[in-house]
């Protein structure tokens, strides 16, 4: 097949016969020169989930907290799904806390909190600080560097979600040593991210203007092990296949990816 292939391209009718399989292949599919669509609620979604308005004078402070919830129906529970995916993998009947970087208004900090694991987050956001703690949640306002190099092994487990594709890329390899320095000996980090090799991922990453650029998987997995974190692997979730080569191969057939890794035991000398 590969041959007569290659004849045909040297055939004076390769053209012409390109050109007509591209045009009955149009055909095959007719679609109007125009089609119009009703635009999603975005903004009734997020002010349902908020519980009011965005405030006239803060619409530019509340603005993420705003666009963080338009979603559609049935994105909690696609939440929920996805946090317990990782809960065989964290650390249970440890006295330490264990800390959600990034937590937004608290959704995994609460998470953890129901199943048994002492939690608190952090976000430099105060608005989302805000809504966090109107939930009961241990969150603070805090710059997260500051906050890792003040709690050196204090934590049993470390979380970024949806985190690290808004940082700048230069300041994940120090945020990385940060977090390790903040682990408790033994304690878990689990980061997730946009997995760039679904089809869908370039869509939804740059619908957040926040977000800077696309982590691949094979860099993560890298720069995790060269901070000096063992035992790593990587979870998926959330699946989303539209091919039966893409629902063969995890890499591309999940939205989203988490690389877990563990700080090393102190071993005697």
């Amino acid at each position: 097949m590969n041959k007569i292939k290659a004849a045909l391209r040297k055939t004076p009718l390769f053209d012409p016969l390109k050109w007509l399989a591209a045009i009955l292949g149009r055909s095959s599919h007719p679609l109007p020169f125009a089609h119009t669509l009703p635009a999603e609620p975005f903004l009734d979604r997020a002010i349902a989930r908020i519980g009011h308005a965005p405030d006239p004078d803060r619409r530019e402070e509340q603005f993420y907290s705003y666009f963080s919830e338009i979603w559609a129906e049935g994105y909690e529970q696609g939440l929920a799904q996805q946090y317990a995916a990782y809960l065989p993998h964290l650390p249970k009947g440890s006295d330490l806390p264990f800390l959600d970087i990034g937590c937004g208004a608290g959704e995994f900090v609460r998470f953890l909190d129901m199943h048994g694991i002492p939690a608190r987050g952090i976000d430099s956001d105060a608005t989302e600080v805000a809504r966090a703690k109107e939930r009961g949640l241990d969150v603070h306002h805090a710059d997260a560097i500051g906050y890792l190099e003040a709690h050196q092994e204090c934590f049993s487990g470390i979380s970024l979600l949806e985190v690290i594709e808004h940082l700048p890329p230069e300041s994940l390899a120090p945020l990385l040593s940060a977090i390790f320095r903040a682990l408790a000996p033994g304690g878990l980090v689990l980061l997730e991210t946009i997995n760039v090799k679904n089809s869908l991922a370039f869509n939804t990453f740059y619908t957040d203007p926040t977000h800077t650029r696309p982590i691949p998987s094979d860099y993560l997995v890298f720069l995790v092990q060269w901070t000096g974190l063992s035992d790593v692997h990587i979870v998926y979730s959330a699946p989303m296949a539209f091919t039966r080569e893409q629902a063969l191969d995890p890499s591309k057939a999940y939205f989203v990816y988490a690389v877990l890794g563990s700080k090393p035991m102190v071993t005697s000398p």
